[in-house]
């Protein structure tokens, strides 16, 4: 009895609980419904880095789960930040695209390698002090427009997964068939989700998520839909990561004429994940109270070495970036205010690895619920941006906007902080501007001209 209230002790002491007026169960909770929100990652990446010839699905799997545990880790110990970490969605499906297009000449290992020398330029550029200066720079305002067009994103993907939303060749998206039965799921656990979320229950977002995967095995069973095919086992050794491991430190095929296209890869990288990441960190950390209302962010060298040497040990392993996970909003709408939440999400990516047939069953439509719950939690950030300012007004227009419609959290920060300091400049409040302000500016419409 004792010992446990010891641990307790040194628990809420290292993380800090108290002071950031949270709580154990609230921490354990969060990281808990968290890493659910996040675990279609599982499923998903290994069945897009799968089909590129050379990479082994088992392999990617391990790789995945090993990578995201051991980077979220370090994010909450470290950094002692609520955020999550694993392969980001968007670089895994533009890796497989480019290979697969012939965009390059590099074969998988060594496109790999270039990710790998786009982590090291990214955690040596995250060991100084100026991206904790940029951070620190940003306006406030910014901030909180960063903050709900991140959870708009997320709400904006869980409803394109679900299939509530779909593309369109005419007016470019359009509303998907209701009768369909997936989203006719969707639909439901969405808004039973809303009624607790009325009724003030803490539980919403995971139930929601609960609820998805019930109708969806009853679906199956009544009228066999097949959407969760269940596998024969449910836990097994996890895959080995042999066939992927170190691979991308194989250079025997190497040749001069790839070095352009190794440079494209390390700059490409490099500059996505290093938007996509910080976009994240000031939103969750925003939304979290972990920001301060002057712009100061605690600790924020670790948090960010964090996700920097992710996308390292990541490519060792054999999986794309790893980058802090928008899902992570999830985390601070339940209440996360510590790294204790990303702690326990580590452990249950430990803990996945065991259950490699389960994850082959896992969708994204089956988390899309909970994706859209957290578009509604954090779009309430809107009503504390000063309208009235003009400057303000137009970049969070702009962030919110280009990060929906180009369907990109890191396009979404480069037309804010671009508009802002066009914005200052012309209303002539540019000596206003932290000088780091124009020199993201800058670097955000080079960025915009690559991609």
């Amino acid at each position: 009895m004792i010992s446990r209230i010891g641990i307790r002790v040194n628990i809420e002491a290292f993380f800090k609980i108290s002071e950031r007026k949270t709580s154990v169960g609230t921490e354990v909770y969060a990281g808990f419904i968290t890493f659910l929100a996040m675990s279609y990652i599982l499923a998903v990446n290994p069945a897009i880095l799968g089909d590129i010839p050379g990479m082994d699905h088992g392999a990617v799997f391990t790789a995945t789960a090993v990578a995201a545990a051991l980077a979220t880790l370090i994010m909450g110990v470290f950094g002692n930040y609520p955020v999550m970490l694993a392969p980001g969605m968007s670089m895994n499906g533009f890796f497989k695209g480019m290979l697969l297009s012939g965009a390059i000449s590099l074969v998988w290992h060594e496109a790999m390698f270039g990710i790998f020398l786009s982590g090291i330029v990214y955690l040596i550029f995250s060991m100084t002090k100026i991206r904790q200066q940029m951070i620190e720079a940003i306006p406030e305002d910014l901030k909180l427009a960063i903050s709900v067009s991140l959870g708009l994103f997320i709400a904006f993907l869980g409803l394109k997964n679900a299939g509530i939303i779909v593309s369109n060749p005419i007016i470019l998206v359009s509303m998907g068939n209701i009768s369909d039965p997936q989203v006719m799921i969707a639909y439901i656990s969405i808004f039973i989700a809303l009624a607790c979320m009325i009724r003030s229950i803490k539980l919403a977002t995971f139930i929601s998520f609960v609820s998805a995967i019930i109708l969806t095995i009853l679906a199956d069973w009544v009228l066999g839909t097949n959407y969760a095919p269940l596998p024969d086992e449910i836990m097994s050794l996890p895959p080995s990561v042999m066939p992927s491991f170190g691979a991308i430190f194989d250079l025997s095929g190497f040749t001069a004429e790839k070095w352009m296209d190794l440079l494209f890869v390390i700059v490409i990288f490099f500059i996505v994940d290093f938007f996509d990441g910080l976009s994240t960190i000031v939103g969750v950390g925003r939304d979290a109270g972990i920001i301060t209302k002057d712009g100061k962010v605690p600790n924020a060298r670790s948090a960010l070495v964090a996700d920097a040497g992710g996308t390292v040990i990541g490519a060792v392993l054999g999986t794309t970036s790893i980058t802090a996970f928008s899902e992570s909003g999830i985390a601070s709408s339940q209440g996360a205010r510590t790294g204790l939440a990303a702690v326990v999400a580590s452990v249950l990516f430990i803990a996945s690895l065991f259950f490699f047939p389960l994850f082959s069953i896992f969708s994204a439509a089956m988390v899309a619920p909970a994706m859209v719950v957290i578009g509604v939690y954090m779009i309430g950030r809107l009503g504390d941006i000063d309208w009235s300012k003009m400057e303000s007004r137009i970049a969070a227009f702009f962030t919110i906007m280009f990060t929906l419609l180009s369907f990109s959290p890191a396009n979404g920060m480069a037309m804010g902080f671009i508009s802002y300091a066009f914005s200052m400049l012309v209303a002539g409040k540019g000596r206003e501007v932290h000088p780091l302000i124009y020199g993201l500016s800058v670097l955000f419409v080079g960025y915009l001209l690559l991609t």
